[in-house]
């Protein structure tokens, strides 16, 4: 029995809203083009049998954000966008760089445009995206606890008034009415 249509041995994980996977999506359509060649894709923001698999795959989470690219005949891999040739390269398993950034790339600081990167361009790249995710993984962070808390402080008045019914709550003492034993107070103060 045959499967009817092949899948593709090359892998694309994306977010949804991401630049640098909107910027890699000609050089997709034109790889398709020219080499016959199909990417599957699998958004990674909202689903998380997705993000599982890219965990696996991006072991060690040397890429650790998306666009990340996976060759299943390979295993070879390129994180985030980056030239047609270098891209070209990993689909048809021939020699490329992991991390190499595309020439003319937005520089979202000043809304420059950069030419080729050097090592530096290509440290500056990663040091910047890095930046982003740890902000933005703070930001999340931050968000979930100023959730909790308001949560918590929405049921601590019904908890308290519930334990007051119940008598789990006493007369707070002052200090005249404590025994020289600073384990235990004296009852008979009360």
């Amino acid at each position: 029995m045959g499967r009817g249509k092949q899948q593709s041995h090359l892998l694309e994980f994306y977010g949804i809203d991401c630049d640098h996977c909107v910027d890699m999506e000609p050089l997709i359509q034109k790889l398709r083009e020219e080499e016959g060649l199909g990417i599957r894709r699998f958004e990674v923001w909202s689903n998380e049998d997705n993000f599982r698999v890219l965990q696996r795959l991006d072991q060690g989470s040397a890429c650790g954000g998306v666009p990340y690219f996976y060759n299943k005949h390979t295993r070879g891999w390129i994180c985030g966008a980056t030239t047609y040739q270098n891209f070209r390269n990993w689909a048809l398993g021939n020699s490329y760089e992991r991390f190499l950034p595309p020439p003319n790339v937005e520089d979202k600081k000043d809304g420059k445009k950069a030419s080729a990167p050097g090592i530096m361009g290509i440290f500056e790249s990663v040091k910047s995206f890095f930046e982003t995710v740890k902000t933005e993984g703070l930001d999340r962070i931050q968000k979930r606890t100023e959730e909790k808390d308001k949560d918590k402080e929405q049921q601590e008045p019904r908890k308290k008034s519930t334990l007051i019914q119940r008598g789990a709550f006493v007369a707070p003492m002052s200090a005249p009415h404590m025994a020289t034993d600073s384990r235990r107070c004296r009852m008979d103060a009360w």
